[in-house]
């Protein structure tokens, strides 16, 4: 009886970008350099049906994967539109998460507030006698 091995295949890679679930509120997040409202489409991403202005929130209805990103059908809060948008055009805080800035921090204005407890003398942990 011969000796059989299967080898098991690795998964494809999967796609980075945000999971977002079914039932969650996020908001429409434009692209960086595009306009600041955003398409939503039909079920085939062929057709406008509405456009929303980012940072507006949405609901998520369902979700497909395509190879060229996930899309999310989601309907707005505030006016109850529906249709689909592609996951770069999601995000889940109110608001753009700005860059960090790449200048030197300001200096601390005010004073630092005096120590109320007085210190032991002895190290965390350490055990008086």
């Amino acid at each position: 009886m011969p000796f059989s091995q299967s080898f098991r295949r690795p998964s494809p890679a999967r796609a980075r970008g945000p999971v977002l679930a079914v039932g969650r509120r996020v908001y429409v997040a434009r692209s960086e350099d595009g306009p600041a409202r955003v398409t939503l489409t039909d079920d085939a991403g062929a057709n406008a049906l509405a456009t929303l202005a980012d940072g507006n929130e949405v609901e998520i209805l369902a979700w497909r994967p395509r190879g060229s990103g996930t899309r999310y059908r989601v309907r707005s809060t505030r006016d109850g539109l529906e249709g689909w948008l592609g996951v770069g055009n999601l995000r889940s805080a109110q608001s753009a998460v700005l860059p960090a800035p790449t200048g030197p921090a300001a200096p601390a204005t005010g004073s630092v507030p005096p120590r109320t407890k007085q210190s032991s003398g002895r190290r965390f942990g350490q055990r008086a006698h």
